[in-house]
């Protein structure tokens, strides 16, 4: 985690640069998810006892304190990049998924063509 501003010990709401791996990234989708069925979010985004379950656990069972600035970012990110996904793929056949490299398994040709329509969809070709 990267310092934005003086820390002080304890206090979760500093802005900070965080550092998401795909193991914090997927404890962060599963307590938001468990929130969601849960009810805790009634529009767009968790209410105030949803940020406060998914914080809490967050730091349970990562140690990391992040506070609702970071995680709430990460939200943000994730449904942009989700609906990004779901552009990528939409009316696409003749596509699959490779489960080992965990990357849309399609051709070099499908790809030139998802890209020049959006080069953003770039990033999901490796990754």
């Amino acid at each position: 985690m990267i310092k934005t501003r003086n820390f002080m010990e304890g206090d979760s709401s500093l802005a900070t640069k965080v550092v998401w791996d795909d193991e914090l990234t997927l404890i962060f989708c599963e307590l938001c998810v468990n929130e969601v069925n849960a009810g805790n979010r009634p529009t767009t985004h968790l209410n105030s006892k949803g940020w406060e379950n998914v914080i809490a656990l967050f730091q349970a069972k990562t140690q990391k304190n992040y506070g609702k600035p970071q995680l709430k970012n990460k939200w943000d990110t994730l449904k942009k990049e989700w609906r990004l996904w779901r552009e990528l793929l939409k009316e696409s056949t003749g596509i699959g998924w490779c489960p080992s490299k965990k990357m849309v398994d399609a051709t070099e040709e499908w790809w030139a063509t998802k890209i020049q329509e959006n080069p953003d969809f770039k990033g999901f070709k490796k990754k």
